[in-house]
């Protein structure tokens, strides 16, 4: 009698169990077109049931900014490094960020909108280059996600969609392709950074082919993943096989494939010499697993911020990145301090001219004698 009243209990125990496991187990949903795709564990092996769409299947990078364009912020590193000029170091550049340069300086005597952006995409591709050296696009989730804010439309690029990039985006869609290639290459072996390249296809094409299995031909070189394309998506080859551009036949003329042909030489032969200039950087960060590369990026910003504050010192008489109150601030300050330097000088001259006419007082007197 024990051991079934025993037996009953565990049932019951069990069931319990179970329907608070299906109560709180929530549907896998995939993203909404546009969206991010969010974690979602290891794609099944190809061939197994699942009634996920291929792209919800997916494990890529989630892309949530983190960054503001208030709060910019470079490596420790990167502060200790020189400028081109003495107001031209990394430390000093972002320490006068919103008062000599930026979106939200509202101060006249500041870089023109130009400049400021040239500066702010120095930021963003030594970012990029430093996601590079990680093997890790979430990197680039440190930079604003921000397009527009307070009524300001920043000065980002526009997708192949049409639609505004934030300095996130645009460091993601540049490491997205960059890093494929390099798993393609053999260089960056982590299968985030094949899953994170699908992740921007559009669902059409997606469910044409096996995330799995595309990713596993594309970690067996160009060869094996060109087959695979043919296979799956033949009406699409031609274009497909130029846009990767793994060799030159495939570019003809077009000086764009050649470009992103030279980055796949730069990568395969492992020398970022024959990367395009474009990415040279980043190519040597990846390869060489180090952000030190990518000091080139901070030197070529300080040299651009150099000139722009001599111009802009010359042009505000010297008040450059301060508004109109602080420049009378400091033309108040200015008059006192020059005030009081004539009132010690007159002193100075008054004492002075006190203790010749004493000494000569003291001479004629022994002269007398």
């Amino acid at each position: 009698m024990k051991k079934m009243i025993i037996g009953v209990v565990v049932l019951l125990a069990a069931a319990l169990i179970g329907l608070k496991y299906f109560a709180n187990k929530q549907p896998i949903v995939a993203p909404a077109p546009g969206m991010p795709a969010e974690p979602q564990g290891v794609a099944l092996p190809a061939g197994s049931a699942s009634p996920l769409s291929p792209a919800a299947m997916l494990a890529s990078t989630p892309a949530q900014a983190s960054g503001s364009y208030e709060l910019l912020a470079l490596p420790a590193a990167a502060l200790e490094m020189k400028g081109a000029c003495e107001e031209g170091s990394p430390k000093l550049i972002m320490e006068n960020h919103g008062k000599t340069w930026g979106y939200f300086t509202g101060r006249r005597n500041a870089f023109d909108p130009p400049k400021t952006q040239e500066l702010y995409n120095f930021l963003w591709s030594y970012q990029a280059c430093v996601a590079a050296s990680r093997r890790d696009s979430t990197a680039c989730s440190e930079l604003p996600g921000d397009v527009v804010k307070d009524s300001v439309r920043f000065g980002v690029p526009m997708s192949e969609r049409g639609s505004p990039m934030s300095p996130m985006d645009v460091c993601r869609n540049r490491n997205v392709e960059f890093f494929f290639k390099a798993y393609v290459a053999g260089k960056a072996k982590e299968e985030m950074n094949c899953t994170d390249y699908l992740s921007d296809w559009e669902a059409a094409n997606m469910n044409k082919i096996s995330p799995p299995e595309f990713c596993s031909a594309a970690a067996q070189g160009p060869e094996k993943l060109l087959a695979y394309g043919r296979s799956k998506m033949p009406e699409m080859f031609p274009m497909a096989e130029k846009a990767m551009a793994f060799s030159k036949k495939a570019c003809g003329s077009s000086s764009e494939c050649l470009s992103n042909y030279d980055l796949w030489e730069g990568l395969s032969t492992g020398d970022p010499a024959r990367c395009p200039a474009a990415f040279r950087a980043s190519c040597a960060a990846l390869l060489q697993k180090s952000p030190a590369p990518c000091s080139v990026i901070l030197l070529d910003m300080s040299k651009k911020y150099c000139a722009s504050f001599k111009a802009l010192a010359k042009h505000s008489g010297g008040f450059a990145g301060s508004t109109p109150e602080e420049v009378k601030e400091s033309l108040r300050l200015a008059a006192e301090k020059k005030a009081e330097e004539d009132r010690l000088r007159k002193e100075q001259e008054a004492a002075t001219k006190r203790i010749n006419e004493n000494v000569r007082k003291l001479m004629g007197k022994k002269g007398d004698d």
